[in-house]
């Protein structure tokens, strides 16, 4: 694919370092972890090669690490010090080529970061200071040890160019150990890698001599900045620009921009998109050397805004192609509606439990099922009851494999829980998977029936036509304690709705009764934005305790501006008078509290009206309905469901 009508300058190809690109969209560096021993495995190699069949110019692979004393002890980082990873890495090369893109590995030093895993090695660093992140200090390295990493990245490029590769970046951002010589922030150091702006680049410099020493012509070498830091006292436009022109005499073949450090630079959905566009221009302005932008660039559309603003040269996404490798092919093809977008919630690609996956593409992490993409042997009539995201996934495979499919959803409109979840603050990309499924049953022409719930009745009578039933029904949110009826209350939906009694006094008390997820902290939110007073008050002895580690920053920090109080490890309980009280879970004095909307939530509660024979193959239940979980477990049951009928 070299040129899309709809987006010409996206899909034009593109001359950079003796390499043609085939087009301008790049798949950002995104580790898999499916890594053994440091050695990328088929499950590895399958990831790229579909992201190459989707129609990228060029991969740049991540999470490659280049010395021993950066490893993690899971060893689920690619070691590219290791002379085992070439063939690996050379299968994978090919995988990429079969389709017609190009691969870059992105070579990483963490320094004093070790990204949630442990290390057998202790933290290093320019200077001993610690982050707030992890544990321990950082050791200091010595003049020797800073050598022997620098020979580590050439021991590693010299492997990854064995496996050819078509070119090497060097992962200079996010507060990691390049960018940790580069800042005064955490470079403390007075001899001659620390101080003055050409001692701190002095390791930077080190590392592009020694990786080039091993490639040849005709291989990129590029470098990824942090345009801004984000973090009090860190490195801003102003620092990053003065070092893009540094690398740019050494002469690297691109600039790759970005923004933020780690806990912070992969934005959630209540981030802006294309946050670091402004930055990468200022490069590109400065340094006259192609730029690479990405971060939350969701659509190709955006895309081709950059590039034919002259913002950059080639534009990058990360979890919009976990999400839908095909994004490139289906744009290029003007196919946009057939788009599986991305809804920026980091559940599933963020926790690496133990590898990748996508909350909403259910092959990531696990491969593509034996049946998807064949025609179904025997033709069958499917009904599916219920249309939030695992009943709507359920019917689109069944559909894809050729199966009559008729869906029954009892409210007027698609969606199920997450319409209600979309309408939270910052929250409404997550309706974006309802609108692709609901696109979906249109061109699989799914016979949809909205308003049309189906009592136990109709199930007995349906389940005498159909071949198979799946069930899907969902869930409902738990019901109030019997106790706080005789006060003002309301579940976290009806906050999130606007759907309040009415009550003298605009305080309100949000209980999160040991889930720690997104719900409670929605209505927390939504309630401040109307103007009430809030305390969020929760018996567990932390916050957001299962809300993904990127999204908890800028929640709290909204939470703060909005005014809402938190509090930890105490329990709401009924007072002897008829009052409230917050109790301390470990011991204390309650506290009264005064006249307030009481918005009580626990884990929602599955809706399962039907009596249904475990033992019968011809009915299948998922989702919600079997237990309240993510959207992702519900994508996950409804594919495979889908797929083995």
């Amino acid at each position: 694919m070299t040129a899309g009508p709809v987006f010409p300058e996206l899909f034009s190809p593109m001359e950079i370092g003796g390499l043609t690109l085939r087009n301008r969209l790049v798949a950002l560096p995104a580790g898999t972890s499916l890594v053994e021993h440091g050695v990328p495995t088929e499950g590895d190699t399958e990831h790229f090669e579909r992201l190459a069949a989707g129609g990228v110019g060029m991969i740049v692979g991540g999470a490659t690490v280049v010395h021993p004393t950066t490893t993690l002890r899971s060893r689920k980082l690619v070691e590219a010090y290791q002379d085992e990873v070439i063939p690996a890495t050379a299968k994978k090369v090919a995988a990429v080529h079969r389709h017609g893109a190009r691969l870059i590995t992105q070579l990483v030093h963490l320094g004093r970061e070790f990204i949630g895993g442990e290390s057998d090695s202790p933290p290093v660093a320019p200077s001993s200071l610690k982050t707030n992140r992890d544990a321990y200090p950082p050791h200091e390295l010595t003049i020797a040890e800073i050598e022997d990493i620098v020979d580590g990245w050439a021991t590693s490029a010299r492997n990854l160019i064995a496996a050819d590769v078509d070119g090497l970046e060097i992962h200079a951002a996010h507060g990691y150990l390049v960018a940790q010589f580069m800042s005064p922030l955490t470079n403390r150091r007075t001899d001659s890698f620390g101080g003055g702006f050409e001692n701190r680049m002095r390791f930077g410099r080190l590392v592009v001599e020694a990786m080039r020493a091993q490639m040849p012509a005709g291989k990129l070498l590029g470098v990824r900045l942090s345009g801004e830091e984000e973090i009090p006292g860190g490195m801003t436009i102003d620092d990053c620009v003065r070092i893009a022109e540094y690398y740019a005499d050494l002469g690297v073949d691109y600039l790759s921009i970005t923004h933020g450090t780690r806990g912070s630079y992969v934005k959630d959905s209540t981030q802006p998109d294309a946050v670091a566009v402004g930055s990468a221009a200022r490069v590109r302005a400065a340094t006259g050397v192609p730029v690479l932008v990405g971060q939350r660039i969701r659509d190709a559309a955006t895309a081709e805004h950059i590039i034919k603003r002259g913002q950059a040269d080639l534009v990058g996404m990360a979890r919009a192609l976990i999400a839908d490798p095909e994004l490139p092919n289906k744009s290029a093809e003007g196919r946009m509606l057939e788009i599986r977008g991305c809804l920026g919630v980091n559940q599933d690609c963020r926790a690496f439990d133990p590898h990748l996956h996508c909350a909403v593409n259910a092959e990531v992490g696990r491969g593509r099922h034996r049946n998807v993409g064949m025609r179904a042997p025997e033709t069958k009539e499917v009904y599916v009851i219920g249309g939030g995201p695992g009943g709507l996934e359920a019917a689109r495979v069944a559909a894809e494999r050729g199966h009559r499919v008729t869906l029954f959803e009892g409210a007027t409109e698609l969606g199920g829980a997450v319409r209600t979840a979309a309408r939270s603050p910052h929250r409404s990309t997550l309706i974006d998977i309802v609108d692709y499924l609901g696109h979906e049953m249109r061109r699989l022409k799914v016979d949809v029936n909205l308003a049309a719930a189906i009592d136990p009745d109709d199930f007995t009578e349906i389940t005498g036509i159909a071949d198979h039933v799946i069930v899907a029904t969902g869930s409902r949110p738990a019901p109030i304690p019997g106790w706080l009826p005789q006060h003002a209350s309301a579940t976290v939906d009806q906050a999130i709705l606007g759907d309040l009694p009415s009550i003298d006094t605009r305080n309100a008390v949000v209980v999160d009764d040991g889930d720690g997820f997104w719900p409670a902290y929605n209505a927390a939110e939504a309630l401040a934005q109307q103007g009430w007073r809030v305390t969020l008050s929760t018996p567990l002895t932390s916050l957001c305790s299962r809300i993904p580690a990127e999204s908890v920053g800028p929640l709290l920090r909204r939470l703060a501006e909005a005014g809402v109080t938190l509090e930890v490890a105490r329990t709401l309980e009924p007072g002897g008078d008829g009052s409230l009280q917050s109790r301390p879970v470990f011991g204390g004095e309650p506290q009264i509290i005064p006249e307030s909307l009481i918005v009580w939530h626990q884990p929602r509660v599955p809706l399962s009206p039907f009596a249904i024979d475990g033992g019968d193959t011809t009915i299948s239940q998922i989702g919600d309905c079997v237990t309240p979980r993510r959207i992702g477990h519900a994508i996950a049951e409804g594919y495979r469901v889908g797929a083995e009928i």
